[in-house]
């Protein structure tokens, strides 16, 4: 809330009533911003008060106009109607939202104490949807959290197994592991068989679609140039990661020579590249412009 209180927004023509109601507010301890008519109280509502006082003094004035510009875009905001006994109704039916209805002629001391009690109740929802919100991101990242530990697990356990380097990876769809990998590359002679590709592999395999869309991946390390390509093309959401490309560095797995050779232009990485019949080989691909049949990707 703005102020040490909140802010109040009070609508009223009267000048008198409303710089009495303003002076009670502020020297309560509110912020108070007041307007002298619906069309001035409409430009203030941007300053997104927490509390409205507006003085109804019919059902067909532009108060009314007010209350449904409150009801389309400020429907939580709650507010305290001065008006007479005589046009309640005609008003609530009008615009069918909740008001809190107070009583002409106005009572200082039991107006405060009804901003009071419905400020008081606004911030209470307010800390209870933000400890909702805030334990469930803590439940969030509890739960990302044990899916890296899994990643980790993973890497500790197939490493002891000589399956090949320490590095684990799990991907996971709406909360559930879907696919599970771990460095094969000596253990299977394949030097793509890193624990991200693995798990890629698993994962379309379980689901039977080349495409992870709405999955996320966690891996024990950071992935290398062929990892991330291929993450890019499985259409992964998220990476999370935990060891650094430096990190395997140091222990001989070399990907950031990787990145530098890959941003360099072709001419000048240190593996040699030529080509040849390009004419030949993009018949293919005019003929794959035309084949009826294809899946698209």
């Amino acid at each position: 809330m703005d102020g040490t209180k909140g802010q109040v927004l009070v609508v009223d023509p009267s000048d008198i009533m409303r710089k009495l109601i303003c002076g009670i507010l502020l020297k309560s301890g509110y912020a108070v911003n007041d307007a002298a008519n619906a069309d001035k109280g409409v430009e203030l509502l941007g300053k997104r008060p927490d509390l409205v006082i507006l003085d109804i003094d019919d059902e067909t004035s532009d108060e009314v106009s007010f209350l449904r510009k409150m009801k389309r875009d400020h429907a939580s905001t709650p507010i305290i109607a001065l008006a007479d006994d005589s046009v309640r109704e005609e008003v609530q039916k009008k615009i069918e939202m909740k008001l809190i209805f107070f009583p002409k002629p106005v009572k200082p001391d039991a107006l405060l104490a009804q901003v009071e009690a419905l400020l008081s109740e606004t911030e209470q929802k307010r800390l209870a949807a933000e400890a909702n919100k805030s334990g469930a991101q803590i439940d969030i990242e509890q739960q990302r959290m044990g899916f890296m530990r899994r990643a980790i697990d993973l890497s500790q356990q197939k490493m002891e197994e000589n399956c090949g380097g320490p590095f684990g990876a799990v991907i996971v769809r709406q909360g559930k592991i879907i696919g599970e990998g771990w460095n094969c590359v000596t253990s299977t002679n394949d030097p793509t068989a890193h624990a991200e590709m693995v798990a890629i592999r698993n994962a379309t395999a379980a689901i039977k679609d080349f495409k992870l869309e709405g999955c996320d991946i966690y891996t024990s390390c950071e992935p290398c140039p062929m990892c991330l390509s291929a993450i890019y093309w499985a259409r992964i959401d998220k990476i999370f990661y935990a060891n650094m490309r430096e990190d395997a560095e140091k222990i001989g797995f070399d990907d950031a020579f990787l990145y530098r050779e890959v941003a360099l232009p072709e001419n000048k990485r240190s593996l040699p590249v030529f080509r040849l019949l390009r004419d030949e080989a993009k018949i293919v691909f005019d003929n794959w412009m035309t084949k009826m049949d294809k899946t698209a990707y």
